[in-house]
């Protein structure tokens, strides 16, 4: 069973969000891999705070 980890600054994504990107991944995986639907597919969406995020050689500062 494929695990998906998936980074994001801290509280950046709402609740709908958050299951688009589930779903999104889990359709990719298993049309990829040729599977049925219902095959098992775990996606971790993991929060890092927005102090310990950077790009493009700037560190992430969350808009408000």
């Amino acid at each position: 069973m494929p695990v998906a980890k998936v980074y994001v600054p801290e509280g950046i994504l709402t609740p709908e969000q958050r299951r688009e990107i589930v779903k999104g991944i889990h359709e990719v995986i298993t049309g990829v891999e040729k599977r049925p639907p219902t095959s098992p597919t775990y996606v971790l969406i993991n929060e890092v705070p927005s102090s310990n995020w950077g790009y493009t050689g700037n560190v992430y500062v969350p808009r408000t």
